[in-house]
């Protein structure tokens, strides 16, 4: 950020009311502090922020009529600009419909910043309109709140701004939600008065000419990461790669890996490219004996990274006997089998960086690779090789499609089968995978391509699709080409994974609906395409390419994946090399 005083448009030290001056600092301060995001919700009581942000031109403004829908938009743009964005709502059930996103953004570390304006004290529990107790209405959800209140000039306008930088030091410290909210008394709106609060303001004097925040806090050096590699020596270790949305550890994980002989077993969110020593298909492959006998020979497992999709990896990881570590940044507890023996809180690359480590045979590491080349050739590959239109079929062709594209990736069964069987990467990945809820996924990955600026395809199941179509209407906002690849099989069919019992699961789980959405698409203006063959579906997708925004439905029976994963993995156990 350009802290010259040459460029600093000074700050207005009139307003209408002091609602209004406010609310000026409050966004002021943020955008000091490298916030150019700014997600909107109409409403009247969050007037005197809406109207502060709406006198801006050095940031952007993103506006939705759901705040629910709202939320998971900033979630989308934070998870692509790697940066914090703010959320601005009204009072009352405006505010709770944010609940699912901050819990999304919590549980994937994601910066959202919430100012929800609230009534003033005396309206609260008294049965005023739209008047509910807001405070700390998140929970423990948010890793900072604060209650701002009505605004006064007996309150120091220093309270409010160190207030707010204090929030957002904790938020760079843990990447998460931070809320504020703030009690607006009447007048919310400029009336034809303008009222100078130059005494008001003389507090901060020294702040007002410069483009500084006004608390500005300094970082010591990262800590020495320890050499553990005495540890590593002649030991057999796997590496896995969790979810991890920075490319260069990425690649400096499966560069370590590589070097030393490692196994390497890749989650899809590592959106790894180049699969130098990958072991693809692990999840099949961890159903064959064979392999999984040479693969606990391991001594150690070391983990990068956060949330794994696999379960039959989780489960390995559940029953492995020897050492697990955990390489990972953040402060939250990722050891759902509760199995670590050592967690490293650091990048990957400064870990990897400390290690002075001597590579081992490689003759432990030929034996995997020789049953992931003998399995992906003489199983997988012929099973899949038809024109017919199967999930698994249009899983397994996308990899080529989307290469140097983003790809959000639905939950339940989508992100399955991705982890599953794309076993040559070269998309970047985004998911909702902090809680894996199937809400707000399409405008997560409408907030992605408004933060990227660039073609964006999103693969999502029909449930999650109607979950969230009110999303739709964001797509008018978006200046790049946007695909919709939708799973049609008639409900919920993750449910045919799971021990629900046969009578009961149709009607109280799958919840057939009988839809297709070509008419939804002729409302909000999607080209529509509905191909019945696998060459059909590709060529619709590379027309799609040069469309703005394109919808492309894949029908299927809702237990077909069931049945062929069943026949896929028997054959696979029942391998004879």
């Amino acid at each position: 950020m350009d802290n010259s005083t040459s460029k600093h448009a000074p700050f207005n030290q009139t307003a209408a009311n002091i609602n209004l001056l406010w609310a000026s600092l409050f966004i002021e301060e943020l955008i000091r502090n490298g916030v150019v995001d700014f997600c909107i919700a109409p409403g009247s009581r969050s007037t005197p922020l809406t109207l502060a942000v709406a006198d801006r031109t050095d940031i952007q403004t993103h506006v939705h009529f759901d705040e629910r829908g709202l939320g998971f938009l900033a979630l989308g743009i934070a998870l692509a600009k790697k940066k914090p964005v703010v959320l601005i709502t009204t009072s009352g059930t405006a505010v709770a419909n944010l609940y699912p996103a901050i819990i999304e953004a919590r549980h994937s570390n994601i910066p959202l910043i919430i100012l929800s304006a609230d009534r003033p004290p005396e309206l609260i529990d008294c049965n005023a309109n739209q008047a509910i107790n807001q405070h700390s209405i998140f929970a423990n959800y948010p890793i900072f709140f604060q209650q701002i209140p009505s605004p006064n000039e007996q309150v120091p306008p220093n309270y409010l701004l160190t207030t707010i930088d204090h929030g957002l030091n904790k938020q760079i410290n843990t990447p998460a939600p931070i809320h504020f909210n703030i009690s607006f008394p009447e007048p919310l709106y400029p009336g034809s008065e303008i009222i100078d609060y130059r005494e008001y303001l003389s507090p901060l004097k020294q702040w007002l000419i410069i483009n500084t925040p006004l608390t500005q806090y300094q970082r010591p050096r990262d800590q020495k990461i320890a050499d553990v590699s005495p540890q590593l020596i002649n030991k057999k270790v796997i590496i896995i790669i969790g979810r991890l949305t920075a490319n260069d550890q990425v690649q400096a994980i499966e560069q370590f890996a590589h070097e030393n002989n490692y196994p390497l077993l890749s989650d899809i969110q590592a959106s790894l490219e180049h699969n130098v020593g990958h072991l693809n298909y692990y999840d099949l492959l961890l159903t064959y004996p064979n392999y999984e006998t040479a693969l606990s020979q391991a001594d150690m497992i070391i983990q990068f990274g956060d949330k794994l999709i696999s379960k039959h990896l989780t489960q390995f990881i559940d029953r492995f006997d020897g050492e697990y570590w955990l390489v990972e940044s953040g402060e939250q507890c990722i050891d759902p089998g509760r199995n670590l023996t050592q967690r490293f809180i650091c990048q990957a690359t400064q870990w990897i960086h400390a290690q002075h480590i001597t590579a081992i045979d490689k003759s432990w590491l030929t034996t995997l690779t020789t049953y992931n080349q003998l399995i992906e050739q003489k199983i997988i590959a012929p099973f899949i090789a038809n024109n017919a239109l199967t999930e698994i079929n249009v899983v397994n062709s996308l990899a080529p499609l989307v290469q140097n594209t983003s790809l959000f990736i639905g939950n339940s069964m989508p992100i399955r089968l991705c982890d599953m069987f794309i076993n040559k990467n070269n998309a970047t990945i985004y998911t909702n995978r902090g809680v894996s809820g199937i809400d707000g996924l399409l405008a997560t990955a409408i907030g992605v391509s408004k933060g990227l600026q660039e073609s964006t395809t999103l693969l999502i199941g029909d449930t999650s699709f109607l979950y969230d179509l009110n999303s739709l209407a964001l797509l008018k906002q978006l200046n790049r080409p946007f695909i919709i690849i939708l799973i049609n099989n008639d409900g919920g069919s993750i449910f045919n994974l799971l021990p629900v019992p046969e009578q009961k699961k149709r009607e109280f789980y799958q919840l057939p609906h009988g839809l297709n959405f070509v008419h939804a698409c002729k409302q909000f203006g999607i080209d529509y395409y509905r191909p019945n063959q696998l060459d059909e579906f590709k060529k619709n997708y590379k027309i799609a390419t040069k469309k703005q925004l394109s919808l492309i439905e894949v029908c299927t029976k809702h237990n077909q994946t069931k049945d062929q994963l069943a026949q896929l993995i028997e054959q696979i156990n029942n391998a004879t090399f």
